[in-house]
């Protein structure tokens, strides 16, 4: 059985309508699959806390989502998709769910938990850049890998997992870019957190790199319903931009984000894409902001959370005192990270 039946095109772009999804009902997901629920009972309700900022400039405030049950904000996207793939899959055994997935990193680091202390098998499609604590911890946990030459970039290890799904059917392919249940969890949970956070204070620019796009564009959903006048900021890698109409390519960048090459947008951002203003930050100044971070606060951040405060300081740098941005910060990196920064 197959979660997306017939798998659509990566390159399609999104539409209102196509947002309606089957619903699900969680807590009989989690009366039937007791670990499913206690993952859900660490999941969530992270700190939206306040962080250095530029002088005179706006209040920035950043969704710290370390605190997960895996250390990422790419929690709520594995417990979303589970959990949609669990709906689908009814009350057949357990043992007849065959989860595949690609991933950056962190997805399959969550997956992997679930699908172990489910008793469902787990197969992904990573990079060959992939750092060695993840393919451990995946390995511990009895997942299948499938490694890509990571000069193909992010794109091919995509379209690896596409074609697995079409020419074996019976892995349920979850499908991060494109499956709903990833920006509408965002949107309620990830979006609403913040929402009550803010207790009642007005953003005035939301600033999240992109992934797959569902933690902007979920989180950016959930913002303007309450306050229609928010900026949306998207951040990618410099080496390789959203839309950018370059191949794809096997650069070092910054963790869990990036364009796709070859002109392609992520579906999810195509939603809001005339209204998103787009950033761009290197690896190795990541790198550098990650240091500086920890020098400031005392406090680990990954390459994806300083690329997102880096540009949170440029946007509140041109706004009033009185103004509020809010970014997030997904983890607080990799040992490989830290250990290339010498910490």
């Amino acid at each position: 059985m197959t979660l997306i039946r017939s798998v659509e095109p990566f390159d399609a772009p999104y539409r209102p309508a196509g947002l309606s999804a089957d619903p699900v009902d969680h807590d009989a997901l989690h009366q039937r699959h007791p670990a499913y629920g206690r993952f859900a009972r660490q999941l969530g309700d992270t700190p939206l806390i306040p962080v250095p900022g530029p002088d005179g400039g706006a209040t920035i405030l950043a969704k710290s989502e370390a605190g997960n049950p895996e250390g990422s904000v790419k929690d709520r996207v594995a417990y979303a998709l589970l959990g949609s793939a669990l709906h689908q899959h009814g009350d057949r055994p357990l043992e007849e769910l065959r989860v595949l997935e690609y991933s950056g990193g962190n997805l399959a680091r969550a997956l992997s938990r679930l699908c172990a202390e489910l008793g469902i098998t787990a197969r992904f499609v990573l990079s060959s850049a992939s750092p060695r604590s993840l393919l451990d911890t995946l390995a511990e946990r009895g997942a299948l890998v499938d490694l890509v030459d990571k000069e193909l970039g992010f794109l091919e290890v995509v379209r690896t997992a596409l074609r697995t799904a079409e020419e074996e059917p019976d892995w349920t392919l979850l499908y991060q870019h494109r499956n709903t249940a990833n920006l509408l969890f965002h949107q309620h949970s990830t979006g609403a957190e913040i929402v009550a956070q803010l207790d009642g204070r007005t953003p005035d620019a939301w600033v999240a790199s992109i992934g797959t796009g569902g933690t902007l564009i979920g989180v950016l959903r959930a913002l303007r319903e309450r306050h229609p006048g928010v900026r949306a900021i998207g951040v990618t890698p410099a080496e390789l931009p959203y839309g950018s109409p370059l191949p794809p390519n096997g650069l070092p960048k910054y963790a869990g984000s990036g364009g796709m090459g070859d002109g392609l947008k992520q579906p999810f951002v195509t939603l809001h894409d005339s209204e998103v203003e787009h950033h761009t930050v290197s690896y190795p100044r990541c790198l550098e902001v990650m240091a500086e971070f920890h020098e400031l606060t005392g406090t680990r951040i990954g390459s994806s959370a300083a690329a997102n405060w880096l540009t949170a300081k440029e946007i509140a740098a041109s706004l009033p005192s009185s103004a509020t941005v809010v970014t997030v910060f997904p983890d607080a990196g990799t040992p490989e990270e830290w250990e290339r920064i010498g910490r």
